[in-house]
């Protein structure tokens, strides 16, 4: 798993466990993995993230219990609010095209694909970025295009 990920996972299990606690939970982090000890009225459970090929939430003991049908209930919810909060973020929207930039330098990517790095006014800064991803990024191909609008 990817560091970032880690990260990311690790911030969605404490949203989760705020949650919890807003309903009567107690959360306990374990040390050095995705698990969380929640614990209500003498019942002990564990909120883990369980990889692929499952990759999501899950409550352990995997028992069909009331107190855990009620915390899933729970975890679910909770994602399905925060999955619509990131929607609806604002760096999730797409900005508008910078039109007044024609210059593109372009990230070559494997599969015919391409990327976007950076716009510019005019070519001769385009080039002189480029040089430096260039010097900074061995292995990487990059072009400078030339990208009017069209309507």
């Amino acid at each position: 798993m990817k560091h970032s990920d880690w990260l990311r996972l690790t911030t969605e299990g404490e949203r989760l466990c705020s949650v919890l606690r807003q309903q009567g939970y107690q959360c306990q982090k374990q040390p050095r993995r995705l698990a969380w000890n929640v614990t209500k009225a003498e019942e002990s459970q564990t909120l883990t993230y369980l990889p692929a090929p499952v990759a999501g939430w899950t409550v352990l003991p995997n028992q069909e219990t009331p107190a855990r049908k009620q915390l899933m209930l729970l975890v679910r919810n909770a994602l399905k609010q925060e999955r619509l909060e990131t929607l609806t973020h604002q760096s999730d929207i797409q900005k508008p095209l910078d039109l007044t930039r024609p210059w593109v330098i372009i990230r070559l990517l494997n599969d015919a694909r391409r990327y976007t790095v950076a716009r510019f006014y005019n070519r001769q800064d385009a080039e002189d970025h480029q040089r430096l991803l260039r010097r900074f990024m061995r292995g990487a191909e990059f072009e400078v295009i030339f990208d009017p609008y069209e309507d």
